[in-house]
């Protein structure tokens, strides 16, 4: 058997850990209602988005994201589905609601930021196709035509 770089023990370590934080808070949630008390307009933004069932979804869409990435099934699905909630949460903890009061809001913004960050870095060969300039169309029942060589070239009739 080869031995594996250490990056891909590090990459699985990082990818329960994001798994697992994303899947305690949601399951948290869901299980308490628990809500953070947040001070200032960050606390009225996220009472806004409960009224609108907006913090609801989310912390449920982390149950799945969570499942996914911990559990390694579509956990690159898993990490974009999540991606937009990461950058709110950055920003509302690292912008919007940061101060000397709430030491823990300097931390966690900038962890979430940097642990899907740098899984979807360390998965992004996998989206390779996502980002080529140009495509020919390809349906998803044909998905395995997409492995070979000569798929993006044009067809000539």
């Amino acid at each position: 058997m080869a031995s594996r770089s250490p990056w891909y023990y590090i990459i699985h370590w990082i990818r329960f850990y994001f798994g697992a934080h994303l899947l305690f808070s949601g399951i948290r949630y869901a299980a308490t209602g628990y809500v953070p008390d947040i001070p200032g307009i960050g606390g009225e933004w996220v009472q806004a988005n409960a009224n609108i069932y907006l913090y609801q979804i989310i912390k449920y869409l982390e149950i799945i994201t969570g499942a996914m990435i911990f559990f390694n099934r579509l956990p690159l699905l898993g990490l974009i589905l999540e991606f937009p909630a990461t950058v709110n949460i950055f920003w509302l903890n690292t912008v919007i609601v940061a101060s000397p009061a709430m030491p823990r809001q300097y931390f966690t913004g900038p962890q979430e930021l940097f642990l899907n960050g740098i899984l979807l870095l360390a998965y992004s060969g996998w989206i390779f196709a996502a980002v080529k300039p140009k495509l020919e169309p390809l349906w998803l029942w044909d998905g395995a035509m997409a492995y070979k060589q000569d798929i993006g070239r044009r067809i000539v009739d």
